[in-house]
């Protein structure tokens, strides 16, 4: 993460354990260490946060606001989005366990006020409190569940399909979780989700609305009406 312009140090709130599973891991002394000797960071909207590539020494839980995940962003327009990142994410575990450099750049959608927690503290945690470890493997295995689920759809070699699987994916998760963050996407960012030109996307959008496939509603969530066309 960014370690400039850093705030006062952390104030322990109530509602931190239950946002975060991990947290509520640790016995009351060991959480309450962590927090207080956290760092606090609001910001407003549009604020990049962390940068590919910068070294980092903190790990990022976010306790409000939505963050967006990108790589590549010299490419400008067409840098690549991961996706968004709701309150209670985690972002920066992998740093535990690899080099402390940042892999993705991470920017601020809305006004968002986030924790960084000193990836050494959290070492020292966890080797005091090794149950813990449980909770650290569940966020991890949940972020190579999300990265392999994009590579196999950026594996597929027509664009068309690449845009069928994603639609599928948005349809799925927004029956599942109508509420989710990040479902509801222009389609500028749908290109930049699965690298193609918002130009492609457009036009195959605009073709699937015409055949009466799909429908975008007032929250700008694209829904399926009837089974996506297998070729396009």
């Amino acid at each position: 993460m960014d370690e400039s312009d850093m705030s006062e140090p952390a104030v322990a709130q109530p509602f931190l354990p239950f946002l975060f599973p991990l947290l509520n891991e640790f016995p009351t002394e060991i959480r309450q260490r962590l927090v207080q000797n956290g760092i606090e960071r609001h910001v407003k909207a549009d604020t990049v946060i962390c940068s590919e590539g910068a070294k980092s020494e903190h790990i990022l839980f976010l306790s409000s606001g939505i963050l967006s995940i990108t790589a590549n962003e010299d490419l400008g327009k067409r840098a690549f989005l991961y996706g968004f990142m709701p309150a209670g994410s985690i972002a920066g575990l992998q740093m535990l366990f690899n080099e402390r450099v940042n892999t993705y750049c991470l920017t601020s959608a809305v006004d968002s006020h986030f924790l960084l927690i000193s990836i050494d503290d959290l070492l020292q945690a966890l080797r005091e409190y090794p149950l813990a470890w449980q909770a650290c493997a569940k966020e991890l295995a949940t972020g190579v569940k999300f990265l392999l689920n994009f590579v196999n759809l950026l594996s597929h070699a027509s664009g068309y399909q690449k845009l069928r699987t994603f639609l599928g994916w948005l349809e799925r998760n927004a029956q599942a979780y109508p509420n989710q963050i990040g479902l509801d996407l222009s389609q500028q960012e749908i290109a930049a989700r699965i690298g193609l030109s918002r130009e492609m996307v457009n036009r195959m959008l605009a073709e699937l609305r015409k055949g009466g496939y799909i429908e975008q509603d007032e929250r700008g969530r694209f829904h399926i009406l009837k089974p996506l066309p297998k070729k396009f």
